[in-house]
This record gives C-alpha cells, sequence and structure tokens, in this order.
C-alpha cells in the first residue's frame, strides 16, 4: 500500500495512458445492458470505472489507496461512481453496501493477493455475484515488480478454486504487456455462475454460501439431496411441482454420508453447542460401525442386530431431518419451508431386511421443489463441489485450533463413491467365468479378453461416479486407455448393446436370484427411465437417455472405437 501512497500521481498517469478498449477488449462483447452494476476492485485511476459509467452502469469502485482514490475523484467526477474504501479478501465495507453485481472487475489485482488468502477472497466474489453475473480476473504472468508485494498466479489455480464455489471458466484470453515491459503477459479468466433461468442456483447459492448455519445439518440435506439428483434419480416420483424421493433413501445417505466423519472424530457443530453430540449419533447409529458407509446402498440385505439397528438409526435420522434442516431451511424472506415431509407411522422392527424400493418408502415422502430438484439434476457438477468446500470450511472452523489438519481429513472423508471394491465385483465376474471356461469378450470391440484386461466404467467415473454393476464392462487394456474419460457415442452404445446385454447375463443375472435382484434394484434407482420389472433391453435404452443427459449437462468429450470412426 505504501508503494501505491507514495507514487500515486505516477501510477495514476501509467494506467490512463492506456484505454480501456485496450486493456480489456475480450469484455466488449459479453458485457450486461447499461443500467447493470459493476463492482471494480483495485480501481486505481478510475479509468476503468469512468468508462462504465459513461456506457450507462452503475458502479462501485473499490480502492485501498487514499491518495489513489483522491486522485481518481479528481480526474473522473461522475455521481455514477461510487468510491469505497475496502480490500479483498474480506470486502467488509462492499459487503455492508447490501449490492449484488453483473459484472465484478479484477484489473492487476489478484497478484497482490498472498496464496493463502485467495481460496477466502473468491467465496467472497462468488457471494457478491448476480445471477447471470461474471468476474473477469487479469493474472499477471512474469516477474514480479521489486517495489510491490506479488505473488505467482496461475489459470490451473484459480481453476480450481473457481470450482469449489460453482464457478464455472466462461473463457480466457492471452494479451502481451500493453506497457511494453520484458517478460510481461497477462491472461485475462471470466468467470461465471451457470443459471437455470427458474432462479433455483442464485437460492442454492444463498442456501450454501450465505445463509446462517449452526451446524453441518443444511449442507448436508442440500449435499444428499444432490447426490440423490445425479446418482439415485430413478428412486424420485415425479408431481407438477415437486419432486417426491423415498423418505428412507435421503435418510439412508445422510447415515452414508455422515459416517465416516462421526467416527473420524469431525466436529459436525460448534464446539460449545456439541454436548451430547449430533442428534443423530445413538446407539443404533453407533453400533453400525462394522458396516462400511459402501454397503449402505440399493440391493444389499441386513439381518439380526444389524437390520435393527440400521432400521432404528434410519428413523431416528428421518426425525432429525424433519426437525432440524428441513424446518429451518426456508425461502428468502420467508417462513415458509422449501422442503416437506410427509412421514408415514413407523413400522415394525425387522430381523431381517434389504434395501429395496418398498423398504425405503416406509418411512415417508420428501418432497423437493421442482426447480431446485432440475438444478440438482442438470448442474450438480459445480453445485456439488460447492457444497463439500462449505462442510469442510464448516468443521474447520467448528475444530479451531484444536484441529490445524483437518481440512485434508475432511476431505477424504467426504468423498462418496468407493470404485475399487465395485470394480473387484465386475473382476471377480469375469475370473469367474473364464474358470468356468466361458470366454468373455471386450464390449467396444470384441476382442477376446486374456489375462491383461481392464473394467471399464462405460459412463466415465471421473464426470459420473457410479459403480453400480450394469456400468462396470469388461474392455481391452488398448480400449480402455483410448476411451479414458471420454464419453461413448450413442451409435457405439448401440453397436456394443447386444455383447453388454450378454456380460449382463452371463455375469450377473444368471448367477443366482439375490445377485439379479440387487442388479436390477441398483439399476431402477439410478437411471430415471427405468420402473419395476426392469428387462435388459430397458436398460440399454435407459443408459441411451442417460447418455445423452450427461452429454447435454456435462460437454464430455465424445468417444468412438477407432475401428468404427
Amino acid at each position: 500500500m505504501a508503494h501505491y501512497e507514495q507514487n500515486a500521481e505516477q501510477l495514476v498517469g501509467q494506467y490512463e495512458s492506456l484505454r480501456f478498449e485496450d486493456v480489456h477488449p475480450m469484455l466488449l462483447d459479453s458485457l450486461p445492458p447499461p443500467g447493470a452494476t459493476i463492482l471494480d476492485i483495485g480501481a486505481g485511476s478510475g479509468r476503468d470505472a469512468a468508462w462504465f459509467a459513461a456506457k450507462g452502469y452503475d458502479v462501485v469502485a473499490v480502492e485501498p489507496s487514499e491518495a489513489m482514490r483522491t486522485l481518481a475523484r479528481q480526474r473522473h467526477p461522475s455521481p455514477r461512481i461510487h468510491w469505497v474504501a475496502d480490500s479483498l479478501p474480506d470486502l467488509a465495507q462492499s459487503r455492508r453496501l447490501g449490492l449484488t453485481f453483473d459484472l465484478i472487475l479484477l484489473s492487476a489485482v489478484w497478484m497482490h493477493l498472498p496464496p493463502a488468502s485467495r481460496q477466502r477472497a473468491l467465496r467472497k466474489l462468488a457471494t457478491l455475484l448476480s445471477p447471470n453475473g461474471r468476474i473477469a480476473i487479469s493474472l499477471r504472468i512474469g516477474p514480479p515488480d521489486p517495489d510491490r508485494a506479488m505473488y505467482e498466479v496461475t489459470l490451473p489455480e484459480l481453476s480450481a478454486l473457481a470450482q469449489q464455489f460453482g464457478l464455472r471458466l466462461v473463457r480466457t484470453h492471452e494479451s502481451p504487456d500493453k506497457l511494453g515491459r520484458a517478460g510481461i503477459s497477462w491472461t485475462t479468466v471470466v468467470l461465471g455462475l451457470p443459471d437455470d433461468g427458474l432462479g433455483a442456483l442464485p437460492l442454492l447459492r444463498h442456501l450454501v454460501l450465505t445463509d446462517g448455519k449452526a451446524s453441518t445439518y443444511k449442507i448436508a440435506l442440500l449435499r444428499i439431496l444432490a447426490r440423490i439428483a445425479d446418482s439415485a434419480a430413478g428412486a424420485a416420483r415425479h408431481e407438477p411441482e415437486f419432486v417426491v424421493l423415498p423418505m428412507g433413501l435421503v435418510a439412508l445417505f445422510w447415515l452414508r454420508m455422515y459416517k465416516p466423519l462421526i467416527e473420524g472424530g469431525l466436529p459436525q457443530m460448534p464446539m460449545n453447542k456439541a454436548g451430547k453430540g449430533p442428534g443423530f449419533v445413538t446407539n443404533s447409529f453407533t453400533a453400525l460401525r462394522l458396516v462400511r458407509p459402501v454397503d449402505l446402498r440399493a440391493g444389499m440385505e441386513f439381518s439380526d442386530d444389524i437390520a435393527r439397528h440400521l432400521h432404528g438409526s434410519l428413523w431416528e435420522i428421518s426425525r432429525l431431518i424433519r426437525e432440524m434442516p428441513v424446518k429451518y431451511l426456508r425461502w428468502p424472506a420467508s417462513d415458509e419451508n422449501i422442503f416437506h415431509i410427509a412421514h408415514l407411522r413407523r413400522t415394525p422392527t425387522p430381523s431381517t431386511l434389504r434395501i429395496d424400493e418398498p423398504f425405503l418408502w416406509s418411512f415417508g415422502e420428501f418432497h423437493v421443489p421442482l426447480g431446485i430438484w432440475d438444478a440438482l439434476s442438470h448442474y450438480n457438477v459445480w453445485v456439488e463441489p460447492v457444497l463439500v468446500e462449505e462442510w469442510v470450511r464448516l468443521m474447520d472452523s467448528y475444530a479451531g485450533r484444536l484441529a490445524p489438519d483437518i481440512r485434508q481429513v475432511a476431505y477424504s472423508l467426504l468423498a462418496w463413491a468407493d470404485p475399487e471394491r465395485d470394480t473387484r465385483f465386475a473382476r471377480a465376474a469375469v475370473e469367474r467365468l473364464r474358470t468356468g471356461g466361458k470366454s468373455v469378450y471386450c464390449v467396444w470391440s470384441g476382442q477376446r479378453l486374456r489375462d491383461d484386461y481392464d473394467i471399464d466404467h462405460c459412463f466415465p467415473f471421473a464426470a459420473w461416479p457410479c459403480g453400480d454393476a450394469w456400468n462396470l464392462m469388461p474392455a481391452s487394456k488398448r480400449i480402455n486407455n483410448e476411451k479414458s474419460n471420454r464419453l461413448v457415442t450413442q451409435a457405439a452404445l448401440e453397436r456394443a448393446s447386444e455383447r453388454i446385454t450378454e456380460w449382463w447375463e452371463q455375469a450377473f443375472l444368471s448367477t443366482g436370484t439375490d445377485v439379479r435382484d440387487r442388479f436390477f434394484v441398483e439399476a431402477e434407482q439410478t437411471l430415471p427411465m427405468l420402473q419395476g420389472s426392469a428387462s435388459s433391453p430397458e436398460l440399454i435404452d435407459a443408459m441411451k437417455v442417460q447418455r445423452i443427459r450427461l452429454a447435454k449437462d456435462q460437454g464430455l468429450r465424445a468417444w468412438e472405437p477407432l475401428q468404427f470412426a
């Protein structure tokens, strides 16, 4: 700051020697309409703020240097510019204005932020962004100026931070230094929030980033709904204004999600409120210690004490969800609850149970507004990382100085899937068939597989983490490496359909009723098109629809086997 105070006149002259159009050409075709609100952070000489004001925008110009602000006001007097003495990462004064912004500009600012402050800064920026808004950040690439505090900046670092807050990379632009300094170039990055056009995403962003939280319960419930929308949408029943979920499924995902965190000792509420601990951690919950989270899923069976404790824990979790997060998740400026639960009367405690559709519906109904469900379904790739990051932040704040390394542990315990176990399940089927003298073929090429083969997720696990048996295909190593994380084309899926159904029949459907039932229970819960008593051809059709959804929502690169390309 001292450098800017002492050299304000020289720096103002330097900044004013360049035109807005020359410094920010990539913004010219993507500006909001006149009348929109602009937040110019590190406004310096006021050059950019004045350009926006002249075009009919209302500008909040943030500049921490008093000398720079004084000169900027003198040079660019405008009733459309509101000057604020403020700075990153907190932007405390800017947030007190109660505004959201259609464009937030950080021109030659990001390199002044210490790396440890950037995550916090971007979180504040995300909360200030209007729906459909953009954040433009210019990154200074090259050696730092020794007279000013500067730190290395990179596009990969900024992109990774952006994902944590649901921001997507809209575009980038590289340009030489306009002042002609040797070894200096600039990368301008434009970030934006995905928008569903109905207001559900801004609501979710409000609930995640700004809504008050006395525990992790609200974040947990939202992440559970996001997980179900993305990976178990087949369990949903659609009505005109709501999507109705089995309450047992919501409680099951809650149990599966919280189990590693509780057993890992991570706090889920402030230490002074912990007292007896989270209300769902009862004797039934703790009695399930030996049950792995990955086993708490559709198609699994339990008996005796485990069955009784699982049934009891799900009822206790259902009650807590109704009395806590559902009660306090409300529409903005309203006392009306967003979600609703219709409970059935508690069923008798069973001695054996199977996690299937009747069991999950026996706990009642959970109603999700259709707009929120659609946003979670189509934008989970942006929504869920934000929920995970906020959950980690809350646990970190609750732990305080007692657990300085909690973040790394928290991320690992919040990981949802266990693909290694699922892959082994399919690999065991291959080995069983081969031991029995049957040949197994690559579903994509038709090549007979020998000792060196892979188990491929038909839909790439990196984009859509589904380890169900129907999604696991035997493939040659060459084909699997070629396919990688790309999405099989509709034509390739059609050509492989006969080999896929033959693989299912041999590996899972002809090995016994229990395995067959589990196979279809998993598929019916995951793929929305399937209804009870599904068949292999219907499953193939449902896969084709899911492929379209993944291609549309996530923009995955297409893959076609080379011999058919």
